[in-house]
């Protein structure tokens, strides 16, 4: 748990923190956007991407705050000035506010543009799940999005320090005392890093086919994402259980697994069925004439 890197020295005396969390925010916009710049030139479309990275962090921030803003109202906000909402750099965000939110926001500037939209949507999805990762680390960073409990000897395991938010849950348990650090828990941020940059390697292996069809990319990553997201969602501490017996976050996956699956099925039907058109088309007129 690193939540502030290094404080940049200011006239009177003052510093400026650099936290973790916002950096690893921006490291990973960077890097997605440098990765999708070239992606997007590989393909011959035009210059878009840092303005439309731009616009889907801008967007997914607001989106991510909000569903954070809502789920824990009760826990974190209730008793705090609305002013607290603003504080990012703390950490405090929903992915799937965020996704939805970057989503939105993404097709907006889009439409804009007048840019082509599915292939503007794959570039996208290549490079989201680089800044998914590092958001993730950032998160591991900031103390955030902690585990459950492991056996001390788990080599994943980490502990975390006096006033992370780990601890004070422990303390509020009754698990540990005012002082020393938590219980060995699970370093899910990590897991959930390490599948984000995996997905990143599948997705953009599997969209750089040729017979890839165009499209698919945003519902391949979503309904991928459900599937790591929904297990690894159980091994977290910071959540609680709905009516379903599962957690917000498994309830999302589930639901958005299902609709990604549905969709990617669907765009893979619909080029089935223009080939076999094509194929037709051919037959009847071979010489095109």
């Amino acid at each position: 748990m690193l939540p502030v890197i290094f404080e940049i020295p200011l006239p009177g005396g003052r510093t400026l923190p650099i936290h973790g969390y916002g950096l690893m925010i921006v490291v990973g916009f960077l890097t997605l956007t440098w990765i999708c710049s070239r992606e997007a030139q590989r393909r011959g479309l035009p210059r878009f991407v840092f303005d439309l990275g731009l616009t889907m962090l801008l967007t997914g921030f607001l989106g991510g705050r909000i569903f954070y803003y809502v789920e824990f109202y009760d826990e974190q906000f209730a008793h705090l000035p609305v002013t607290e909402f603003f504080k990012i750099w703390k950490g405090g965000l929903v992915f799937y506010g965020g996704a939805i939110g970057g989503v939105v926001g993404a097709v907006g500037y889009i439409r804009v543009r007048k840019l082509p939209l599915l292939p503007c949507l794959d570039i996208a999805a290549m490079g989201c799940p680089i800044g998914m990762g590092f958001g993730r680390l950032g998160c591991f960073l900031n103390g955030c999005c902690y585990g459950r409990p492991c056996l001390a000897d788990f080599p994943l395991g980490v502990r975390f320090p006096v006033g992370s938010p780990a601890h004070h849950a422990q303390q509020q348990l009754g698990w540990v005392g005012m002082v020393g650090e938590t219980l060995p828990v699970h370093a899910v941020q990590l897991y959930q890093a390490g599948h984000d940059f995996l997905l990143f390697g599948l997705i953009l292996l599997y969209l750089r086919r040729p017979e890839s069809p165009i499209g698919v990319g945003m519902p391949l990553l979503f309904g991928l994402y459900a599937i790591g997201r929904f297990g690894l969602e159980g091994l977290r501490a910071d959540t609680a259980p709905t009516w379903t017996g599962w957690s917000t976050g498994q309830n999302t996956s589930l639901f958005l697994g299902v609709v990604a699956g549905l969709l990617v099925a669907w765009i893979y039907r619909r080029e089935a069925r223009s080939e076999a058109r094509i194929d037709d088309s051919l037959k009847k007129n071979p010489l095109g004439s």
